[in-house]
C-alpha cells in the first residue's frame, strides 16, 4: 500500500466513522449541523440515520473496500466521486460564506469546515493527485 492509499484509506475511514455516528447516535449528528427539529413535522431523526448516517457510511467504506481490496483503474473510479462530494461541500460552503447574511453564518464555524472539507476531499482523491 502506497503513501497516498493510506492517507486515501484514512480520510474514508475518518469519514466513515463520522457516518456511522450519525446512524447510531442521530442526536449527535443534529448538533454538529445545528439542525432542530419541526415541532409539526416530528420524525427528523430519521432523515439524520439515512442521510447523515447511512449514506455517509456506505458511500465511504464502499470506497474503502475497493480501494483496498481491489485496488488500480476501479479504485480511483470508486474514491473520485467521494472526494468530488467533499470538494462540492467545500464550494457550498464558500458560496455560504459569501452569501448568506451573518446571521446565518453564526457562531463562526464556515471558515473552519472549508479547510477541512478540501483538505478531506485531497486526502481522499491522494492516489490520484499523487505525482511521479
Amino acid at each position: 500500500m502506497t503513501l497516498y492509499t493510506l492517507i486515501s484509506a484514512l480520510a474514508l475511514t475518518f469519514c466513515a466513522l463520522i457516518g456511522l455516528g450519525a446512524l447510531f447516535a442521530p442526536k449527535w449528528a443534529q448538533g454538529v449541523v445545528r439542525l432542530v427539529p419541526d415541532p409539526d413535522k416530528p420524525g427528523g431523526f430519521s432523515e439524520f440515520r439515512a442521510t447523515y448516517g447511512g449514506l455517509l457510511f456506505f458511500l465511504h467504506i464502499t470506497a474503502l473496500v475497493v480501494l483496498v481490496r481491489i485496488g488500480g483503474v476501479p479504485a480511483l473510479f470508486a474514491i473520485m466521486p467521494v472526494a468530488a462530494g467533499w470538494f462540492g461541500a467545500g464550494f457550498g460552503r464558500i458560496l455560504s460564506y459569501l452569501f448568506d447574511t451573518r446571521a446565518n453564518r453564526e457562531p463562526g464555524l464556515i471558515p473552519v469546515w472549508i479547510p477541512v472539507e478540501l483538505a478531506l476531499g485531497l486526502a481522499i482523491a491522494a492516489p490520484v493527485l499523487q505525482i511521479g
